[in-house]
């Protein structure tokens, strides 16, 4: 926790003070408590951490937080509560008599519950202090992730196996086990998949022919064959909170030369962008890399075509985090999690983008993403 200590010093702070539930990636990975209620952390500038909950969640909160534990009626508030008759007035007062009243908060702090703090202390925002030091994960975490995107896998596998199966209508449809075989159901297929192993997923992508154009269409409707097919999947474990990411392209039979070209040239460009990663070098080094590499391949970037997105993005706690790999990305440490996902987008013709993610280490880039990597399934 040296960030938080070295920017309480540097602030004159007394306490770093966040006031949120756990679906704050920065409250879960400093407090290791789960609720979807908001509770209250504070560090301390002698080093002292501690939770702030109400006390039915007092025995839960110590079984699970490496933090000591406070209910708010020990801290004061109700006595507070009576005296000023406002709940966000209580919980400053609160804060204020257990903390001091120099407090360094967050940049997402509510803005209401900010107000009412700055009514009884003087409070400094930080905005990103916690999440630089997630971004530079422990030999635990990688593990986490690690585990999470082989059960990404075994998810996404199953989606490619549908495809693979699927007959082809008259009209190029694909039709699995009777029925077309839609965006929907492909969907279904890894929800289903991800559930029975202990993860949840959001905004899965699985677009189909000029869907695929759009980088972030989820697509909808039935797949069709000798059309590129993009499935970026991204879930996340339940239990731990850490997420997975990869991205796939895959076509029922050949689709057109100019497909098949943009994936050659999109896996060369990953595979460039994976040569170049490790601790010390930029994460724009290694994004302008891959983006040299395309237009010299001949695929220019203009507006809403070619290579139209940052080269990659940290992943932990949240899917998008720090470092980047982008026009702006800086220099990468040992620890960092990083996806790399280079892609080509062009109306008219279709999209191609593929994704691996690792660990960023001394001499390298330590893959976790294992899984097959075919234009064409039959």
């Amino acid at each position: 926790m040296a960030g938080i200590l070295e920017e309480l010093a540097k602030r004159d702070c007394d306490a770093y003070v966040i006031y949120d539930s756990s679906e704050n990636e920065d409250m879960r990975y400093l407090s290791r408590f789960l609720t979807t209620d908001p509770y209250i952390y504070v560090y301390k500038k002698d080093g002292g951490q501690f939770l702030i909950v109400s006390s039915m969640e007092e025995l839960r909160a110590r079984r699970e937080s490496p933090c000591s534990i406070v209910t708010r009626n020990a801290a004061g508030f109700a006595e507070f509560l009576k005296e000023t008759q406002d709940v966000d007035a209580a919980y400053a007062e609160m804060i204020k008599n257990f903390c001091g009243d120099k407090l360094l908060i967050p940049y997402s702090m509510p803005v209401g519950f900010a107000r009412a703090l700055e009514k009884t202390a003087r409070i400094s925002i930080d905005r990103d202090t916690v999440l630089s030091m997630r971004a530079k994960k422990t030999a635990e975490e990688i593990e986490m992730i690690r585990a999470v995107q082989k059960k990404n896998e075994r998810g996404v596998s199953l989606a490619v196996d549908a495809v693979r199966k699927a007959d082809v209508a008259e009209d190029g449809g694909l039709i699995f086990e009777d029925a077309p075989l839609t965006s929907e159901k492909l969907r279904a297929i890894m929800h289903e998949a991800f559930f029975r192993m202990g993860l949840d997923d959001k905004d899965t992508i699985a677009s189909c022919g000029a869907d695929t154009a759009l980088p972030h269409a989820k697509g909808e409707g039935q797949l069709f064959a000798n059309q590129p097919i993009v499935l970026d999947v991204f879930p996340r474990d339940i239990e731990t909170g850490y997420f997975a990411d990869m991205t796939r392209t895959i076509s029922k039979g050949k689709p057109s030369d100019e497909i098949c070209r943009m994936y050659e040239v999109v896996h060369e460009a990953k595979e460039l962008a994976a040569s170049l990663i490790k601790a010390g070098v930029s994460g724009a080094d290694v994004h302008n890399a891959a983006a040299d590499y395309f237009t010299k391949a001949g695929y220019v970037t203009a507006g809403t075509s070619g290579f139209i997105h940052s080269l990659g993005h940290g992943v932990g706690l949240a899917i998008h985090e720090s470092p980047s790999l982008s026009l702006r990305g800086g220099v990468l440490e040992e620890g960092n999690v990083v996806t790399i996902e280079p892609g080509l987008y062009y109306p008219g013709v279709g999209g191609v983008r593929l994704e691996d993610m690792g660990a960023v280490t001394e001499d390298g880039f330590d893959r976790f993403t294992t899984f097959e990597e075919e234009l064409i399934v039959v």
